[in-house]
């Protein structure tokens, strides 16, 4: 990749743990329902189907979730004269709700991987989400300060990795994305003519995972965020 003059990166998930806390909740709220006799599989997949439908109607983000949690509260509150219980339910938003107003638990090595990348490089972030959330995440964890420019965009696709190269008149074939998702940040970037770096992440979304296309020239797989140093910068030693 000794062409490479720009590295863009994904947010949740590869420089910060976000899922978990997704999943967390959603595990949560599944047992709550357990304990008054619903099906573990059919709350789950009621709920993967609320899900798919909120994402496309309303879009990414902490709030969104918490309204497909509500949403799921009022069909399953009550059965065969049981109900759910109204005080764990609420314990259940209020854990999850306390993760984005708080400091993003960046990965190991990540701030000074940063550091080490812009002395060479131009850096810059590429997150789908609600604005302003997306924007207090980045600033919190003070990645704006090691970096050229951030993007926060409703949803990443093909069209927007063109739109990247276009308006800041990038060549593709100098560009690399750097991600956990196949979907989001790995397959439209390999298929716009860019590189990509791929560091798979133990709870990535299940909607963002799929099989990583063949581009095999263009693309690498990695262990950890730290593992880029030997990517980007031996080729300086």
């Amino acid at each position: 990749m000794k062409q490479i003059k720009q590295i863009i990166f994904d947010a949740d998930d590869t420089l910060w743990a976000n899922n978990i806390y997704y999943v967390v909740a959603t595990n949560d709220f599944i047992k709550l329902a357990e304990e008054i006799g619903f099906d573990h599989q059919d709350v789950q997949a009621d709920f993967d189907r609320l899900e798919i439908q909120v994402v496309q109607e309303r879009g990414y983000g902490s709030k969104n979730f918490v309204y497909i949690l509500e949403q799921l509260f009022e069909r399953y509150k009550s059965l065969n004269g049981k109900r759910l219980n109204q005080q764990k339910f609420t314990a259940i938003i209020d854990q999850f709700s306390e993760h984005p107003r708080s400091k993003p638990a960046l990965f190991e090595n990540v701030l000074s991987t940063l550091r080490d990348l812009r002395n060479r490089y131009d850096l810059y972030i590429l997150t789908k989400g609600e604005q302003e959330e997306q924007k207090n995440k980045i600033i919190n964890a003070g990645i704006h300060k090691v970096v050229n420019k951030y993007y926060i965009v409703p949803e990443k696709n093909d069209q927007v990795y063109l739109n990247l190269l276009i308006e800041n008149e990038w060549k593709a074939e100098e560009t690399c994305m750097v991600g956990n998702s196949p979907k989001s940040d790995i397959n439209p970037a390999l298929r716009c003519g860019m590189y990509a770096v791929y560091i798979p992440y133990s709870d990535t979304w299940k909607l963002d995972v799929e099989p990583i296309e063949d581009f095999k020239h263009r693309f690498v797989e990695i262990k950890q965020f730290d593992d880029l140093r030997k990517i980007f910068l031996n080729q300086f030693t």
